[in-house]
């Protein structure tokens, strides 16, 4: 936009959204600017509105469906700068990796948060049955199930009543 001698105060709003860019960005705004297709010999020029947005990309522009639409007539070759594409598409890629980071810090944080909120654990499951929330009466005696099977048996409070 800059290097197109194009001011901010030039763009129209613009309630466009993007998709598949891979990245987030800010929409700043768009306008109509006249492009020239073909050679010398044969060419046309054409308004097309330009969605302006605030993205470090390696590319300058993005035709969308409706400016490819209206010259499906042959084949569209657009020149840029490789090193500032590659330098560009390097950026995106650590941008890209530092949000994943981000995202995944976040959600670790949120983990441990969650964790630190939980009663302690035991690292022995030893304890954890000693610990259990059901503790038997302190006076208690075992009745056998079945007097061929000792091994089987019921633990009862030695207290109880009667009924």
């Amino acid at each position: 936009m800059e290097k197109l001698g194009i001011k901010e105060k030039q763009l129209l709003p613009s309630r466009t959204v993007f998709h598949g860019t891979g990245l987030s960005c800010s929409l700043i705004g768009k306008i109509k600017i006249d492009v020239l297709f073909g050679d010398k010999d044969h060419f046309c020029r054409e308004p097309i509105w330009f969605e302006v947005v605030n993205l470090d990309s390696p590319y300058h522009a993005l035709l969308g469906r409706p400016a490819l639409a209206k010259f499906m007539a042959g084949i569209i070759t657009i020149a840029g700068d490789y090193q500032k594409s590659a330098a560009c598409a390097a950026a995106s890629s650590r941008l890209a990796e530092s949000l994943v980071i981000t995202e995944e810090k976040r959600l670790l944080d949120r983990v441990v948060a969650m964790a630190s909120k939980q009663p302690g654990m035991p690292s022995d499951p030893k304890e954890t049955e000693a610990q259990g929330s059901f503790q038997p009466a302190k006076e208690t005696k075992k009745i056998a199930l079945d007097p061929e099977h000792p091994e089987r048996f019921a633990v009862v409070g030695s207290n109880l009543d009667i009924k």
